[in-house]
């Protein structure tokens, strides 16, 4: 009782911290202490499955996650959500735990000879390393310049250093069991937006950390949202706990809570395959070969499809004689639901149906239970969908599509782009599209491979098999029979594709087993493990390029980042503007850069002051319509000014098309403009 007791001291020695003393440092330092004795606590729930003392940290930091989100969203919704909360949440949490040593940690191993311990010990320093170097490098290498992709201002230098780290961990792999070693390489393989943006990657974080801001100064968000709250209540909960901010807890989040837990959680389902090195290390690096993009920043989307992931794993390894107790089960996927309940519905309905498999041998009428939780499941989304177009006008508002074939051709141009057709003749570097354009393939390939040789050898596992095709109908009915109104021809998959990201994450289970089956076939075939370390060198190179946004003859990603000079746009327009009210018109850079110094702190008639691409948001077609579909004259940006405001700002950036043209118009039309940084945006203002 007294490790419990000492983590709810540390957390009554943080709130005094936080209300009396606010010392910085000395609130990390007890936050810290005050996390890895409540998830080594919790952790020892999950004492049966883990073997090594970094899976027991790991599930308990998991569990506790969930734990903090379901209980801190459920609190958010009756209005009670607040300091107190948080830091009685935290009083409370260690004695959720056991104090139970490890049941089955292995005992150190000693090596034959004083040689071969200097040799495995220099090599794994070297590893690490190795590995401090190239996260330094990278964050050395952060800009504050609008770039297309990080590869911009990468230096070369770092593929022949991760191929070399690759390597060394596919060295280790053949003498090390610990999934410890497996940590740091996913981390530098999730955490390159990090490094190279230090403002931020994309236009969705900075939307989810303003509102993680509002909840944290005001204790509620209004109206109260049916989703996201899983990862704003989350992210103030840490934040308060380590007395860190809000910006630096969201930002790592996603891609340090995927680096721990999804080489630990694979790991621990290998375990329950194979105890053979190099297998029980080398099948945890699968995931990273089939590119973790949406682990690389923090959404509530990502966070959602974590904890699916986990909790399939989860299923996959009780199925296969691990006493996972149930309750964590259903803890991840309520987790998921209050976080993004289009990952969150879909795995509840998968929970359903494994419940009624388990455990519903009593039940009356199980067939029809059994027959509605599948059909709920494969329709609960497009369902969803159409509750949420009837009861308020939104981006995800859908219709009945009659254009069959034109959603049928789309579907078939996405199986298309994953087939590996390239030219006879390409350049070297070209050649990394080998792997990558048939990557899907090859994914639903093994995951075949799985299903067949758990028919054959796995018998529980056929069940993750059935019930990763249920989202993969509502994919179907989605795409091929409804359309997204509000949204434009080029963003029709924008939400259907993420019933596509839940399948194939569902599928991992047996996509690992489909690996254990080629591996063994394959791995006997190299005469020395060199050849086969540096094939696999070659392939991890190739992932860790194609995880992140490209501009190469193969691939052209569009959207750039948020800049210093856009946050300087938005504060000279404040400025200037003069506390009258105003509309900006620009793009998602700079309209991320507004939610980030001002918060959501303009709407008229509804509407949000900068453009929003939510289809609803009127200023984000006038935009177009000035900046891409036409010319900024007056009589284009006057609707703007239908809102009921006279001074329209217009926004544009020089990397933008057609930016000559566009400025010489607008110079003549506008009532005044202003440069910033040498010509990089100007700012143009139109009086009506």
């Amino acid at each position: 009782m007294i490790m419990p007791a000492l983590a709810t001291l540390t957390s009554l020695l943080i709130a005094l911290n936080y209300w009396g003393w606010q010392e910085y440092y000395l609130g990390i330092a007890l936050g810290l202490i005050w996390l890895l004795l409540t998830c080594w606590l919790i952790g020892g729930r999950m004492n049966q499955l883990a073997a090594y003392r970094i899976e027991r940290l790991a599930w308990g930091l998991i569990i506790t996650s969930s734990i903090i989100s379901l209980a801190a969203s459920i609190l958010f919704y009756f209005n009670l959500f607040n300091t107190i909360a948080t830091f009685s949440l935290a009083a409370l949490l260690p004695w959720l735990g056991t104090t139970k040593k490890l049941e089955n940690e292995p005992k150190p191993t000693s090596s034959n000879s004083w040689t071969q311990f200097l040799t495995s010990s220099l090599i794994t320093l070297i590893y690490l390393a190795l590995a401090l170097i190239i996260f330094l490098l990278l964050n050395s290498s952060a800009t504050g310049e609008a770039i297309r992709t990080p590869w911009a201002v990468v230096p070369p230098v770092c593929f022949i250093l991760i191929g070399l780290l690759a390597g060394l961990i596919l060295f280790l792999a053949r003498t090390k069991l610990s999934p410890i070693w497996l940590i740091p390489f996913y981390l530098i393989f999730l955490s390159l937006l990090i490094n190279i943006y230090p403002l931020g990657y994309g236009f969705d974080p900075f939307i989810h950390q303003a509102s993680e801001k509002l909840l944290a100064t005001t204790g509620t968000i209004s109206p109260k949202p049916f989703y996201y709250l899983g990862q704003y209540t989350l992210v103030n909960f840490w934040a308060q706990i380590l007395n860190l901010s809000i910006k630096t807890i969201d930002t790592w989040l996603v891609p340090l809570l995927a680096a721990l837990i999804i080489p630990i959680t694979t790991f621990s389902f290998t375990q329950k395959i194979t105890a053979a090195k190099p297998l029980l290390l080398l099948l945890p690096l699968a995931p990273l070969l089939f590119t973790l993009s949406d682990f690389t920043y923090t959404t509530p989307q990502g966070l959602a499809y974590l904890f699916v992931l986990i909790t399939i794993l989860a299923i996959a390894t009780r199925r296969l004689g691990v006493n996972i107790p149930s309750r964590l089960l259903w803890l991840f996927g309520l987790a998921a639901v209050f976080t993004h309940p289009l990952a969150g519905l879909p795995l509840l309905g998968i929970l359903i149906i494994w419940w009624l498999k388990e455990y519903g041998f009593n039940l009356k009428n199980k067939k029809l239970w059994r027959v509605l939780a599948i059909s709920g499941t494969a329709l609960i989304v497009p369902l969803s969908f159409a509750v949420m177009s009837w009861l308020a006008p939104s981006a995800a508002s859908i219709k009945i599509s009659a254009d069959l074939w034109v959603n049928l051709r789309r579907l078939f141009n996405n199986i298309i782009y994953h087939l590996p057709f390239l030219p006879r003749f390409i350049d070297l570097p070209d050649s990394i599209y080998l792997w990558g354009r048939p990557i899907t393939l090859i994914f639903i390939i093994l995951a075949f491979i799985g299903y067949w040789l758990a028919r054959k050898n796995y018998k529980p596992l056929e069940f993750i098999g059935q019930v990763a095709i249920l989202p993969f109908i509502g994919f179907l009915i989605l795409s091929l029979f409804f359309t997204f109104p509000n949204l434009p021809p080029n963003e029709q998959d924008f939400y259907t594709i993420r019933l596509w990201d839940i399948t194939l994450l569902l599928l991992w289970p047996l996509v690992i087993l489909g690996l254990y089956w080629l591996a063994k076939k394959i791995l006997p075939l190299f005469k020395h493990d060199t050849s086969w370390i540096l094939a696999g060198s070659l392939v991890l190179v190739a992932s860790f390029y194609l995880t992140y946004p490209r501009l190469d003859i193969w691939h052209r990603d569009t959207a750039y980042n948020t800049t210093t000079y856009d946050m300087a746009a938005v504060r000279l327009i404040e400025q200037e503007a003069q506390n009258s009210p105003y509309v900006v018109l620009a793009n998602q850079a700079v309209a991320a850069a507004a939610v980030n110094e001002f918060g959501f702190s303009k709407y008229y008639q509804g509407h949000f002051y900068y453009p929003l691409p939510t289809g609803t948001n009127p200023l984000y077609q006038v935009y177009l319509n000035a900046a891409e579909r036409g010319l900024p004259t007056r009589d284009i940006i006057a609707p703007a000014a239908d809102l009921g405001i006279s001074q329209v700002f217009l926004v544009l950036n020089r990397y933008w098309a057609d930016y000559d043209t566009l400025s010489k118009v607008a110079k003549d039309e506008a009532d005044t403009w202003w440069q910033i940084a040498d010509g990089r945006i100007t700012v143009y203002r139109y009086d009506f």
